[in-house]
């Protein structure tokens, strides 16, 4: 009885060991919500009331933020629809991408290269908006088909494991072309179908691109 005794005791003992030496399993860290932002962005008044004279001051908008102020959006509209006209109907980003996208020589004789990036239709990759918010490179985002320029995103971030990381949009901020007025685009009453595209326009030495 006392060997029974004495063996279970050491088994507890054992087993309260082997589970002390065992550590909890890491779990998914959600960090505090965070902002990233242009502070203070001035979107070009586009020159006639269309989508596609919106779009083209939001690409001189860019194209100002990286130092290069060479272009008019009557530029942008000559080569994209052969004349200074209105365009009603829902924006085109390829046509925009193939109209922007190429090689220039500005008038300080510095020769660059334009390169769109476009997705079209619903954005699954939020960090990219992050990114982008943080070097100060705003987006043109088109919401339910209306062309906006995105100023800030209210996100969450998560951690996992192995350290990868995800984000959750929350609110994003959206100027207005028409107006400069903020639209809010609210995660717990808007749909993220809303959002049918984005484009933007980075600027580089054209080897780069080569």
């Amino acid at each position: 009885m006392f060997r029974r005794t004495t063996l279970v005791a050491l088994f507890i003992v054992l087993a309260a060991s082997a589970f002390a030496g065992k550590k909890p399993n890491p779990t998914l860290v959600k960090l505090p919500p965070a902002i990233a932002q242009i502070e203070g962005l001035k979107v070009p008044t586009p020159q006639q009331s269309c989508p596609n004279w919106a779009w083209a001051a939001a690409v001189n908008l860019m194209l100002t933020r990286q130092g290069v102020t060479d272009f008019k959006q009557s530029d942008w509209i000559l080569k994209a629809n052969g004349g200074e006209v209105c365009i009603e109907t829902p924006i085109d980003l390829n046509a925009v991408k193939k109209a922007i996208d190429g090689n220039y020589t500005l008038l300080d004789a510095r020769k660059v290269h334009l390169e769109t990036n476009v997705i079209v239709g619903t954005p699954q990759d939020m960090g990219y908006f992050i990114e982008s918010l943080q070097k100060g490179r705003p987006l043109l985002i088109l919401l339910q088909g209306k062309p906006l320029v995105l100023q800030s995103i209210e996100y969450d971030e998560y951690i996992y494991p192995n350290n990868q990381r995800m984000y959750e949009a929350r609110k994003l901020t959206l100027i207005d072309p028409y107006t400069n007025k903020a639209t809010i685009f609210d995660k717990l009453t808007d749909a993220s179908t809303d959002i049918t595209g984005v484009l933007e326009v980075r600027v580089g030495p054209i080897e780069h691109f080569r």
